[in-house]
């Protein structure tokens, strides 16, 4: 099996939208075949399928091969990294459900105006037929013009994340931290988006040596605290771009020393470019 970075020099094609007209729900099919995803995390849900390829991915704590007909399910704060395990690359459907959208969805499954959140007991399951169905609904969501095809298919979407969500995961809610230092790391983090912070900085804070400071937020996050930082930055672009700044602006107030230094990390977490993401219409094919 030949690594993803001897692959010849393929497009990937991506096409992304926002269905909804907002950043709620999100929705992406790609071709990946060089993209490689550094360990990452989102603040929505990612319900998805692959449909053709070979995926390699981590996530809660496996290391897993995904063939097509394998609908992948996590949530929100879940760590996970991954690229091609074929020379071909992986294609990918996937659904990016925010926390009050997923309960909107689900709530109408229910007559109510909201549910409860999903947990998932997996991050994948092989399951042709669900992953058939899940990729006809992705279809309509992603592609349909019209508004009543969109609508039903996320009706038929609710039914499969309850599917997926019915059994009980054995790891629970995703871990919070009761560490007073780990929360205080995080929320100095968060903070200082912008800024340029070193470890010695983290270490002061909490009285910690540099290693006991990284251990100690691995525990609390699932990340070093450079790639956590990375992660608040690029989600601070996504809010810039949706406001309609400009890609130099957004790289200039999330901190990064450049607009290349921010399409570089921006596209390793998200797998679309920046400008792509601003605007998902105009702009949904490209080369990585």
């Amino acid at each position: 099996m030949k690594a993803a970075s001897t692959t010849p020099n393929r497009p990937e094609r991506v096409s992304f939208k926002r269905p909804l007209g907002h950043r709620g729900l999100e929705t992406l099919a790609a071709h990946y075949v060089r993209q490689t995803f550094r360990p990452h995390s989102h603040p929505e849900y990612l319900v998805g399928v692959i449909t053709g390829g070979m995926h390699s991915v981590w996530c809660r704590g496996e290391q897993l091969h995904v063939p097509p007909g394998t609908v992948m399910s996590m949530r929100p704060g879940d760590i996970h990294h991954g690229n091609a395990a074929v020379e071909a690359g992986w294609v990918q459907r996937m659904f990016y459900v925010a926390e009050d959208t997923m309960a909107e969805i689900l709530g109408d499954r229910r007559d109510t105006s909201v549910a409860p959140l999903p947990d998932f007991a997996s991050s994948s399951r092989h399951d042709w037929n669900l992953a058939r169905r899940l990729e006809r609904i992705h279809d309509a969501v992603h592609g349909s013009k019209l508004m009543l095809e969109r609508d039903a298919a996320l009706v038929a979407f609710a039914d499969v994340v309850a599917r997926l969500a019915g059994g009980t995961s054995d790891d629970g809610p995703r871990a919070v931290t009761t560490d007073h230092r780990a929360r205080r790391l995080i929320d100095y983090l968060h903070a200082q988006v912008a800024k340029d912070v070193s470890l010695d900085e983290l270490s002061s804070l909490v009285g910690l040596r540099r290693r006991q400071t990284v251990d100690l937020f691995k525990r609390a996050t699932g990340l070093p605290p450079h790639a956590f930082h990375i992660n608040l930055k690029v989600r601070l672009v996504q809010d810039c771009l949706l406001k309609g700044q400009s890609l130099a602006a957004a790289a200039i107030e999330a901190g990064f020393a450049d607009q290349s230094h921010m399409t570089r990390h921006f596209t390793a977490i998200t797998g679309v470019t920046p400008a792509t993401y601003a605007r998902p219409e105009q702009a949904r094919t490209f080369v990585l």
